[in-house]
């Protein structure tokens, strides 16, 4: 049973430099994981060799794995331009995007079941679909359906036994991995480190993050109702070493 319990990062008064150390840990904890190319190679059958693919990332947080899943791609032949957004913008991360990269910030508020006209291309969601309630989540999906835009739902998480209990692990890893945060601040380092919160919310986080992940099978059932000839669904596991069964994925494509 899917529990939607409370997470710090959902809530508007959370202080937004605890959101950001969060988010820019968990950024750099996806850099050592096999997700980023199994998400790359999902990315890349809607994407052609031939031309620089638009990609509208959502609820991008930091930035999330999104700039190791656009090494993966370029890794294998495909460039992508990709727009960062989110409810919550992170300016820190806006003013660290160098000019000219190819991954921009997005400056203003986006939300995720209505997303602005001006911002097209493929729509990816990686590991934050779960934050959403099921109406929510419908309502992602339908107004991709509706503009007849691409849309790639990815989770690093899996409301299974292993994978809840795994989540065990995760205030060791904190401390492991936190050397990796780039750019690695003071504030990082002492709210991990010497007042350890950081391992605290984030073990939360990614408890809760494992008990609100939705299935394939809840996937599918959100698309019930969001069928035309022209509209794909691809609804599957990802499998991952050490992690079985996988991680649910969700794409939808105009063909």
């Amino acid at each position: 049973m899917r529990l939607h319990l409370f997470e710090w990062e959902d809530q508007p008064w959370f202080p937004d430099f605890l959101r950001s150390a969060m988010t820019k840990y968990l950024a750099a904890a996806y850099g050592i994981t096999p997700f980023p190319k199994r998400w790359a190679n999902c990315v890349s059958k809607l994407m052609s060799r031939d031309v620089t693919t638009e990609i509208v990332d959502l609820g991008s947080g930091s930035g999330g794995p999104i700039a190791h899943v656009v090494k993966e791609l370029g890794e294998g032949g495909f460039k992508a331009s990709v727009t960062l957004t989110d409810l919550y913008p992170n300016v820190s991360r806006i003013e660290c995007i160098a000019a000219g990269s190819s991954i921009r910030y997005w400056p203003e508020p986006v939300n995720a079941t209505r997303v602005p006209d001006a911002l097209s291309g493929i729509r990816t969601m990686f590991a934050s679909f779960h934050h959403f309630r099921p109406q929510a989540a419908r309502e992602i999906l339908r107004d991709a359906f509706e503009q007849r835009r691409p849309i790639c739902i990815f989770e690093g998480t899996s409301r299974t036994p292993a994978a809840i209990a795994s989540a065990l692990l995760i205030p060791f890893l904190v401390l492991l991995l936190t050397p990796l945060v780039r750019p690695l601040s003071w504030m990082q380092i002492l709210l991990t480190y010497l007042v350890p919160i950081l391992p605290l919310l984030i073990f939360w986080d990614g408890l809760v993050s494992q008990l609100r992940t939705y299935s394939v099978q809840e996937l599918e059932e959100f698309t019930r109702d969001l069928q035309l000839p022209a509209y794909r669904w691809e609804a599957g596991l990802i499998g991952i070493p050490r992690m079985p069964p996988g991680v649910p994925y969700l794409i939808g494509w105009p063909e």
